[in-house]
């Protein structure tokens, strides 16, 4: 019996030494990692060797970055880790929140979330005030006017958020504390005030929600389903405003399979797959890019001759599944990745010549104050 305990306590000691030294021999032999894509950040480097007493106090710190994030067998800890963490329903990233039936929300509750805080917006948190909602409107009549006088027209366009409109999909934790969100009070104030062009896309996309899914269970982002809608009703109102100039149209869609995206990414699962589906677009123009990019934030055009219209669209990354459809709607279709402001528009105004301007921006913008000194050039150049 007492060799026995012997053999066992030797055999956990070596299995101890084993994992402490087995990890630091390989964190030495392999070569190191400049970014994790599991994680979806850029690991810590090695530190110079310290030459001043600065150095050497800030040593240790660095250092224990640098080894942590490069220790033997860590990229198979971490894969473990995240993999055991979504299956007991425990977000592994502060970026995820894990909601029901597999699907998955971006965002979270926890403080200083990075972006835009769409679990805040989910539940009615941050609104407008009633002085920002004026001036809201006020910024958007001057940009509106300064467009018209230079015979542009302009369209204003709300992608919802993922959370609006799977909202029964998130965890019951999360709940609403405010009966309006920000979305609703902008689009009220401005139906009520001004003469904005507003699309706003919530209604007929729960709508179109009846008959299937439209955003992907694990991306933070609409599908297909969800933009052949959205392009149909921007469509609508660019007709209202040039009758016979455009012909809206519900394109064909057919389906396949995908693999996971961005939110399974953030956390680690990276063999999910859900279906995509893409739209077919037959008599179509020869449809032409410029420049001949992949880099989706740098500005680029594109050609479908004999269309009527020119457009200048800002956009962020839920226009980008849209731009198949708009890229074969007009004659010359410009996409400028950002907000939009003075300086650009007025660049592009000056190259592209366009029948209208549209500005699409996603639900957990808002609410946003547009900056005064916008405000004052468009009131200046009238």
């Amino acid at each position: 019996m007492k060799q026995q305990y012997k053999s066992i306590s030797l055999i956990i000691i070596l299995l101890f030494c084993a994992s402490i030294f087995i990890p630091f021999l390989l964190g030495i032999l392999e070569t190191d990692a400049a970014i994790s894509e599991l994680e979806k950040r850029k690991l810590a480097q090695l530190p110079e060797f310290p030459k001043t007493i600065a150095d050497i106090n800030e040593f240790p710190q660095l250092f224990d970055k640098y080894y942590a994030d490069h220790f033997g067998l860590r990229y198979l800890f971490t894969e473990y880790y995240k993999l055991v963490k979504y299956n007991i329903s425990d977000s592994p990233s502060r970026d995820v929140t894990i909601g029901k039936n597999g699907w998955l929300f971006l965002g979270s509750i926890k403080n200083n979330y990075k972006y835009d805080d769409p679990i805040g917006d989910a539940r009615n948190i941050t609104l407008f005030s009633q002085p920002g909602l004026k001036k809201f409107a006020n910024h958007m009549e001057q940009l509106n006017s300064w467009l018209n006088w230079r015979g542009i027209k302009y369209i204003f366009v709300i992608a919802p958020n993922k959370h609006t409109i799977y909202f029964e999909q998130l965890p019951d934790y999360i709940s609403k504390v405010n009966e309006k969100s920000a979305t609703d009070q902008l689009v009220e104030y401005l139906e009520k005030y001004t003469n904005i062009s507003v699309v706003d896309l919530r209604k007929p996309l729960l709508k179109e929600k009846d008959k299937h899914q439209i955003y992907f269970k694990t991306d933070s982002h609409w599908n297909h389903y969800a933009t052949n809608v959205a392009q149909y009703e921007i469509m609508l109102e660019i007709e209202k405003l040039f009758p016979s100039k455009i012909k809206p149209e519900l394109q064909k869609l057919q389906v396949k399979m995908r693999k996971g995206g961005d939110l399974s990414g953030f956390i680690g699962i990276n063999d999910s797959q859900e279906p995509f589906p893409y739209p077919i677009f037959r008599h179509t123009c020869n449809l032409t890019k410029h420049p001949k990019t992949d880099d989706e934030t740098t500005t680029h055009f594109f050609m479908c001759k004999n269309n009527k219209l020119n457009a200048i669209i800002f956009r962020d990354s839920f226009f980008k599944a849209l731009q198949p459809y708009f890229a074969r709607k007009f004659n010359r279709s410009t996409y400028i990745w950002g907000q939009l402001d003075y300086a650009s528009l007025k660049k592009h105004i000056e190259i592209e010549q366009p029948d209208i301007v549209i500005e699409e921006i996603v639900e957990r913008k808002l609410p946003y104050l547009p900056k005064d000194i916008e405000f004052k050039h468009y009131v200046k150049d009238l």
